[in-house]
């Protein structure tokens, strides 16, 4: 309320640059001009020629009754003129379907052409030639007779046989003299008692002389045994200050 402050703060308002351009820069992005200026009328009509916009109207609808005459009238015409309902039939069910005579003159003939003009079938070896010999005839039973009469492996099939046969009898003096020798030989023939031993287990009386031997000599070597008379008889000693 001081009449100096308020005059101070006045005077700083008309010396701020940013009072003074607040006005300014608020209107600065605002521009108004009127909607019925030459200028912008010719801009629309030219906007509207170029654009197309305005060219063309939409004509009114008609509503026709799906059973009208006209209607029905239309859509027979227009099947009778439509390409793809005259060729429905033959593309859905004939369209594909032949029917060929198998084994009828034309087709044998094409199959001979084809057989004829076979680049392939004319230049196969002969080898690949179908033929079939008759296997009584004289030529095949001379030539099977041959082959079995060159064959090495018949020629010695007899001698293989025999070659790897042989028999020995039982009595034979070196065969048995090499029995002998393999059985003393032999380290399982060798501890067989033992393992027979073994498998028989110890069978020790209680009266054995070793057994009653051990144990004497286990009770002279016993200081318990030593002891246990003179333990027993400890307090029994009378009329003896001392022993």
């Amino acid at each position: 309320d001081d009449p100096k402050l308020v005059h101070s703060m006045h005077i700083a308002k008309l010396q701020s640059d940013r009072e003074y351009k607040k006005d300014y820069e608020k209107t600065k992005t605002k521009y108004h001009m009127p909607a019925d200026m030459f200028h912008i009328i010719a801009a629309k009509k030219s906007q509207d020629v170029a654009s197309n916009c305005n060219y063309r109207h939409m004509l009114h609808n008609y509503t026709y009754l799906p059973d009208a005459m006209s209607v029905a009238l239309s859509k027979n015409m227009m099947n009778i003129q439509s390409d793809n309902l005259y060729r429905q039939d033959y593309n859905c069910w004939q369209k594909g379907i032949g029917w060929i005579p198998i084994g009828s003159l034309d087709v044998e003939k094409v199959k001979k052409a084809g057989e004829v003009l076979s680049e392939h079938k004319y230049r196969q070896h002969p080898d690949r030639l179908k033929f079939t010999s008759v296997p009584d005839s004289m030529n095949m039973v001379l030539a099977t007779s041959n082959t079995k009469q060159l064959n090495d492996l018949n020629y010695r099939k007899s001698g293989e046989e025999v070659k790897h046969k042989y028999t020995l009898d039982l009595d034979y003096p070196p065969f048995v003299q090499a029995k002998a020798n393999a059985q003393n030989i032999s380290e399982q023939r060798y501890k067989q008692a033992w393992h027979k031993t073994i498998a028989k287990g110890h069978d020790i009386r209680a009266d054995a002389i070793p057994i009653v031997a051990a144990k004497a000599s286990r009770n002279i070597a016993s200081n318990y045994r030593y002891k246990e008379a003179y333990e027993k008889d400890r307090g029994k000693h009378v009329g003896f200050r001392n022993l």
